[in-house]
């Protein structure tokens, strides 16, 4: 498997989650000091501290959660698929959408699962159940509309790729998978689900099996490597 990864922007958006952290504990120990010290007059600086620090809690911590964990979720899908053939692709932070997969078929698309809960397909709607209000604070997302994610990354990885010079009717595939991350992941009712749902374990056999099943016509080495410098701008690294 090849892998383009944009380290200097995973790099850029660590050091922001870290600075975030930090102007927190600043904001929030002012706005304690003010609490404390007893003068009436600063009271209303400690309230609009501790609200101005909640929110800087909850934006950091999604940094954090992104870019500042150790392995960050992108290493793990990198290990996953690192077993792959080398007609794969794996890019990083390094196209218009975060994580993204060139096999030698299609296009894939991971659309990560990152918090516990169940994961469930009802009436026409995803539902993400089981992730309570502490766990969204410390920025743990919940799946809430894969279709529309879909949508804004097929859009933007066509714009991409035309303004490249490769035309939509030569465009691959694009194939959405929900990855559930976590062990503690559940799956509820799925039937009708429009993508597939893969626990993380189980991805690189699943991939291999669609594309050895369900290839079509292939994508030529030529054209994948034109894919490739289309979608990325960072190097490519065997």
């Amino acid at each position: 498997m090849k892998l383009v990864i944009n380290e200097k922007y995973i790099k850029k958006n660590k050091n922001i989650g870290k600075a975030l952290f930090i102007i927190t504990i600043v904001v929030l120990g002012i706005s304690a000091y003010f609490a404390i010290s007893g003068d009436m007059s600063k009271l209303l600086y400690a309230y609009a501290g501790m609200i101005a620090g909640i929110s800087l809690t909850r934006v950091s911590m999604y940094f954090m959660n992104r870019f500042g964990r150790e392995p960050r979720f992108d290493e793990y899908l990198t290990e996953v698929f690192g077993k792959l053939r080398h007609e794969y692709t794996f890019f990083s932070y390094a196209t218009p959408v975060p994580y993204l997969l060139l096999g030698p078929c299609r296009l894939w698309l991971p659309i990560l699962v990152t918090s516990s809960g169940t994961i469930s397909f009802e009436n026409g709607k995803w539902k993400h159940s089981g992730v309570g209000p502490f766990k969204r604070f410390m920025g743990q997302e919940t799946m809430v509309n894969p279709e529309r994610e879909v949508a804004d990354a097929s859009r933007d990885i066509h714009k991409q790729l035309a303004k490249m010079g490769i035309p939509s009717e030569e465009q691959p595939q694009l194939q959405p998978v929900v990855v559930l991350m976590l062990a503690s992941n559940k799956v509820g009712e799925l039937e009708g689900a429009p993508y597939p749902v893969v626990p993380l374990p189980e991805l690189k056999r699943f991939i291999r099996r669609e594309d050895r099943d369900n290839c079509g016509e292939g994508i030529s080495k030529e054209f994948a490597e034109k894919l490739t410098e289309a979608l990325s701008t960072v190097s490519v690294d065997s």
